[in-house]
């Protein structure tokens, strides 16, 4: 019977599973990114609009990957290899964070654009129609008009024969024809405008939730410093930081944070002034902590001696 694995080389085993699987991922994610995105276009909208919808259909592979390979980190810590490894893994999540927020603009803008070139082309084939009635109703011979129907869409390029009836009963025919098919157009072209617009918008809040949440959930593993927190920890706490670097400004004290344990007994430690100052206090702290004790030494003197004063006093006489 063969011996069984220790629970040690069981977490060495798991931990080896996790991070070949974890690069695996981040390579399968490459692979997918280069098929769906090359050739390159970086300044056609179309491409830009493919480049996002790529990133956002293949995120969950690194973000996996990711986390397989801190999982990995936790089995075997004692690895420096390892561990540099994912720290390196660490900072491409952060700019990976930092790119999914650049995507919600650059994805917006090229879904206007494209949604722009689309109502022009249809504007402008509505346009050259509506060119070309007015230029029926201003031929004045039978050969201008022949020649102005020519520029019809669908028309023959040369219309053989003579008009039977006289040139304004002619036209009239074509415009009274032409009429309807610009207005059908002008009205089909308005409500793909607007179905165009609100599937737009819908896309756009819909694909730019989706780039926020894959920001989070990179900046909850991207660190760009190796002894340094994570960047959806440093936004978190951004508020609390601020407030605490103001109030260090204008008070001289924490503001941020409740006052732990060593500060209540520092304060209530000997009444010694020129004790050293504990590695874990800041100078303000310290200095607000030497003034508290000053004090007290000065009011217990006080009180000493005025109590020294009435023991001494007797009767007068």
């Amino acid at each position: 019977m063969s011996p069984s694995f220790s629970e040690r080389e069981h977490s060495l085993e798991l931990s080896l599973v996790f991070q070949q699987i974890g690069f695996g991922l981040i390579g399968l994610f490459v692979a997918f990114l280069l098929k769906l995105l090359l050739p390159v276009a970086l300044l056609q909208p179309a491409w830009q609009l493919q480049l996002a919808n790529a990133l956002r259909t293949t995120a969950i592979f690194p973000l996996l990957g990711a986390v397989l390979l801190l999982l990995a980190q936790l089995l075997r810590s004692q690895s420096r290899s390892l561990a540099g490894q994912v720290l390196w893994v660490r900072r491409l999540a952060f700019f990976a964070a930092l790119g999914f927020l650049l995507l919600i603009p650059l994805q917006t803008s090229a879904g206007i654009k494209l949604l722009g070139a689309g109502n022009s082309g249809e504007l402008r084939a509505l346009r050259q129609v509506k060119a070309v009635a007015e230029e029926i109703r201003l031929a004045n011979s039978e050969a201008s008009l022949k020649l102005a129907i020519s520029h019809l869409p669908g028309a023959p390029a040369e219309i053989q024969g003579t008009f039977t009836k006289p040139l304004d009963q002619v036209r009239s025919v074509v415009l009274d024809q032409l009429q309807p098919q610009i207005e059908r157009v002008d009205n089909r072209l308005a409500e793909l405008r607007k179905l165009r617009l609100q599937g737009g918008l819908l896309g756009w809040i819909t694909d730019g939730l989706t780039a926020l949440a894959l920001a989070a959930c990179f900046a909850a593993i991207g660190q760009i410093n190796s002894d340094g927190s994570s960047l959806l920890l440093d936004v978190l706490n951004l508020p609390g930081l601020i407030r605490f670097r103001l109030g260090e400004l204008g008070k001289g004290r924490r503001t941020r944070e409740p006052v732990d344990a060593a500060w209540f007994d520092s304060l209530q430690a000997g009444d010694d002034a020129h004790d050293p100052k504990p590695a874990n206090l800041s100078d303000a702290e310290w200095a607000i902590i030497v003034s508290h004790r000053s004090s007290k030494t000065s009011a217990t003197a006080a009180k000493a001696g005025s109590g020294d004063d009435q023991g001494g006093a007797g009767p007068r006489t």
